[in-house]
Formats: C-alpha cells, structure tokens, sequence
C-alpha cells in the first residue's frame, strides 16, 4: 500500500530491442564512453537492476521507491549523479546500456599529517550493475575505471582533486581493488531479537534507561556527532604518518536511509516506523546513543536492523580489546559506565527488532566498547569478517601516498553505505 505522500509508480517502460553480444564493441573501444542517461535510460536502468535488486517490493513499487530516494534532500542539487556506459557510435534513444552506477556526493572529513582537519567533498558509489546479456566482456571494468577518472575532479571546488570515494562490494575484494577502491575492515556483530519483558540480563536492573530517538531529535544530535567526530580525528596521533579520514553522518544522510525504509515498509506491512534509535540521556558529552535502520531484504534473505551510527561520547579511541575485561573490576568507572549504557541502546535495538519481525541486530566495525556491551546482552557474540557482501572499500584519489603512510578510515559504520 503507497502512502499519499509517496510518487506514484511510473507508466510502464518499453524495452527497446537490445543489441546482442555480437553487435557491441569491445571493452576497451574508443567509441565507448561514461555519459549521464536521459530520463527514459534512467527508467530503463532501474528496470533493469530492479529484477535483481527489488526485493519483496514489486517492480513497480521498486521504480516507485527509486523515484522517492532521489527526490530525498541528500539527493537534491546534484546530490546524486546517474552514470552509463555506452556506445557512442550508438544512435538514437534505444542505444544499449553496458553498465551503469549512481554516485552520491558526501560531506567527509580529512586530517593529514601537521594539517588541521578539512572537511571535503567525497563521493560513495552505489548499484553498480551491468545488463547480464553483457556480462564477460569487461564493460563493468570499464565503467569502475572511467568512473575513477571522472570522480577525480567531480563537484569540487575550484578545480580541485577528490582526496577519496568509497563503495561497498557485494561481489568480494578482488573486483573492484583492480581499479583502485582498496578493501578496508568490514566486521559486525549480530545479535538476535529480544522480546521486551524477556529480562534476558543479570544486568538489567543496573543498566541506565535508554529513551526512543524520533525523527526531531536527529538535527541536534547529528550536528553534535559531526563536532565530535571532528575533534575525534584532530586529536594527535602517536602515529605521524597516518591520514585520518570519515563520512560525516549528517542528518540528510541518516534521513536518507530512513526515507528508505519507510517507504519499504509502508509498501509491505502498510505502517512506517517512528522510533529511528535510542538514547542514554546526559550532559553533553556523556551521552551514549545509536540510530538505527530496518533493512527489508528478500524473503531468502530476510529483514536486518542495520545500526547506522552508535555513539559513545567521550570514547577513548586508543583502547584496546586486549586491555579490557566485562568483569566489573576490569574497568575504570568512566568506561564502565559507557559499557553499561551502551548496552542499553543495544538492547533497545534488539528490543525494537522483534517487534518488527527482524532476524537480527548488526553492528558494523564495532568498537572494543562496543563488543563488551554486545557481550552483556550475549556472552556468545563473535566479531563476524566479512568476504563477500558490503565489503568497504576506498580509492585515494589525493597526492601520492609513500610507503610509510597509512590511511585511517574513522567512524565506517553502516552510515556511509549506499
């Protein structure tokens, strides 16, 4: 069921005859180039894609979804770009589409070595997608590499060069490191759902009250997130030859992942969710919160509570998980303290995923905090690597790294997917 506010499904699109194998040119053609589609070879990609990529959604409710992300403010203003590769010798509205991508401008925060931290302008790429009647040929390749070039320079400032775009690869690390995009640590822990009056802790009469997250506190929060993160990477390093870098988890980008959900939910369940986390209330710089995602995926697959963001603040991020037990001497009061409410927003995830029939709660790249809350709730839980699927990845585009330098990607968390 499509709510009011929701765009209504597009007319049907008439696929115009595909060219076979045989009628396209090689991979590395000069004929062949990276272009922006018109509207109409918009709608066919998504045709396209969405055999594969819908989900439980019909086709046309997918179209429909499609059309509502890009209307989304993050999206808005060339926030988002739509790529294809095709023949340009190709002529008229029906040439074949070989591959195609979107790319997603993203606010994102460097510090070098003796620099201040710059926030920059970053991209994440996303549907990566080639038309299976073309697979085998190299077009796929040869989009990720025109793609690298074009990224270099794309809406930066005054004829700048990006510094770094990231991806996340559901075909492994192999693919997509030839053309540039390195594979960085893609961990999680997942936990099952709780239901709520389980008492499923010896812990719960000592954890602090975790409150709902609604969509009117995300500005506030998110503004306070991006300062924190901020003072996170300008805070000297014992290492001098490291590069810091993060996505800046802003409110347009934790609202986009929301209007995704939403419209999914609507469109199977006929309701949208209204709490989007939870919070451990405090001054500020006391606060331990997380938002969070419900990721509705095949019926093979099936339905994730995704956390987008969990933050402890006032983490020390030199930590180490060797030096930190869950015994209750293990730790200094501060951290202790972080462990007990951290716990709390986590529960509440696992609290709020029963209620929507999610299979479980993932947590991206978590924290050693982070695991020793995850750990109260489930003694079993193990940190999980993965090989295959939403593997992170990230293309320095910036000046030429020596090999003593080393790049930190702060706060990869499920926030920057896209």
């Amino acid at each position: 069921m499509f709510s009011q506010s929701l765009p209504t499904p597009p007319a049907s699109i008439n696929m115009p005859f595909a060219p076979t194998s045989s009628d396209l040119p090689p991979h590395d053609s000069p004929t062949i180039a990276l272009v922006h589609p018109t509207a109409e070879e918009k709608a066919r990609t998504w045709k396209l894609n969405g055999s594969s990529w819908r989900g439980q959604l019909s086709l046309d409710a997918y179209l429909c979804r499609e059309e509502h992300l890009a209307s989304q403010p993050f999206c808005r203003d060339e926030g988002m770009s739509f790529w294809i590769l095709v023949d340009t010798a190709s002529t008229g509205s029906s040439r074949a589409i070989l591959a195609s991508c979107e790319s997603f401008r993203k606010r994102a925060l460097i510090k070098r070595p003796g620099k201040d931290v710059q926030e920059v302008v970053s991209h994440g790429i996303g549907s990566v997608f080639c038309n299976p009647e073309y697979r085998g040929r190299g077009y796929a390749r040869r989009m990720m590499n025109e793609l690298a070039k074009h990224l270099d320079g794309w809406q930066q400032k005054g004829g700048e060069k990006a510094y770094f775009t990231v991806l996340y690869s559901d075909i492994g690390k192999d693919f997509y490191s030839k053309s540039g995009w390195r594979a960085f640590p893609s961990r999680h822990i997942a936990l099952h759902p709780l239901i709520e009056d389980s008492k499923i802790s010896i812990f719960n009469d000592e954890l602090p009250v975790a409150d709902p997250l609604h969509p009117e506190q995300l500005t506030e929060l998110c503004k306070d997130d991006e300062i924190a993160l901020c003072n996170t990477l300008a805070k000297p390093r014992a290492d001098k030859t490291v590069i810091s870098v993060a996505l800046i988890p802003d409110e347009k980008v934790i609202r986009w992942h929301h209007a995704r959900e939403e419209f999914v939910a609507n469109e199977l369940l006929g309701k949208s969710p209204e709490i989007k986390g939870a919070i451990v209330q405090g001054e500020k710089g006391h606060r331990v919160w997380c938002l969070w995602t419900r990721t509705f995926g095949s019926e093979k697959i099936g339905n994730t509570m995704n956390i987008l963001r969990l933050v402890i603040e006032g983490e020390v991020e030199e930590l180490e998980e060797s030096g930190l037990t869950s015994s209750r001497d293990g730790l200094e009061e501060s951290h202790r303290w972080q462990v007990l409410a951290a716990t709390s927003v986590i529960q509440s995830a696992c609290f709020e995923a029963a209620r929507w029939g999610m299979n479980d709660v993932q947590l991206w790249n978590p924290t050693p905090l982070t695991v020793l809350a995850a750990k109260k709730i489930d003694p079993c839980t193990e940190i999980v690597e993965r090989v295959d699927e939403s593997i992170a990845s990230l293309r320095w585009h910036g000046p030429e790294l020596d090999s003593t330098t080393e790049l930190a990607w702060i706060g990869n968390e499920k926030y920057g997917w896209c």
